[in-house]
C-alpha cells in the first residue's frame, strides 16, 4: 500500500486522533475554572488564543450552539457538526455524522429536554495546528422533563458534564469533527 493512499491517510488521521485525545484526556485531568457561559457574541476587540490563532469562530460556534438549544431548533444545533462527525454521549454510545447527531437532537428537543436550558462554559481552546483544535468546555442543563436513558438524575436537577471537541477548519469554516460528553453529578 502506498504511503499516500486515500485509505493509508484516513488510518494514519484516526489514528493521530486518538493519540491526542488519549494526551488530552490524560493531560487535562485538573478541575480547573471555566471562564463562565458562553453568550452571544459581544463587540469587542477579537479573542487571541496563546498561540496567537483568533478564538472568535470557535466561540461563535459555541454560542450558536446555546442558541440553537434555547430555540430547540435541532438542525441548527448540528449545522457546525462536520458530515463525519464522531460524538459519545453521557451514556457511552457512539453517534456517527451530522444526520445521525440532529435525528438523536429531534428526539432530545421533543422529548426530554423539551423545556429545558443548556449553558456552557468554556474552559479552554488548545490549538493542535492553525487549523485543529480542541475546546473543552462545561455543560449544564436544567429545567428537563425527564432524563434519557444512561444518564443519572442528579440530586440539585442540575445535569453536569465535561464536554470536549475537536474541531477544525474546513474549507474556511471551523466544523465539530469528534465530541464527547462525560457526566459530572
Amino acid at each position: 500500500m502506498r504511503a499516500n493512499h486515500p485509505t493509508t491517510l484516513r488510518a494514519a488521521s484516526v489514528a493521530a486522533l486518538a493519540i491526542v485525545l488519549l494526551a488530552a484526556s490524560t493531560a487535562c485531568t485538573e478541575d480547573t475554572a471555566a471562564t463562565g457561559p458562553v453568550a452571544a457574541p459581544q463587540t469587542q476587540a477579537s479573542q487571541v488564543s496563546e498561540s496567537g490563532i483568533p478564538t472568535d469562530d470557535i466561540l461563535e460556534i459555541v454560542a450558536g450552539r446555546t442558541a440553537a438549544w434555547a430555540a430547540k431548533d435541532p438542525v441548527a444545533y448540528a449545522s457546525a457538526a462536520a458530515p463525519d462527525l464522531r460524538f459519545i454521549n453521557p451514556a457511552g454510545a457512539l453517534v456517527f455524522g451530522r444526520d445521525a447527531f440532529r435525528a438523536t437532537h429531534v428526539f432530545l428537543f421533543n422529548g426530554p429536554f423539551a423545556g429545558s436550558t443548556l449553558a456552557f462554559s468554556v474552559r479552554e481552546i488548545q490549538f493542535l495546528t492553525g487549523t485543529i483544535a480542541i475546546v473543552y468546555l462545561d455543560l449544564a442543563i436544567t429545567g428537563y422533563a425527564f432524563l434519557p436513558p444512561g444518564v443519572a438524575p442528579p440530586s440539585d436537577g442540575v445535569v453536569r458534564a465535561r464536554v470536549t471537541w475537536v474541531v477544525e477548519k474546513r474549507g474556511g469554516e471551523w466544523q465539530i469533527v469528534f465530541m464527547q460528553n462525560t457526566s459530572r453529578q
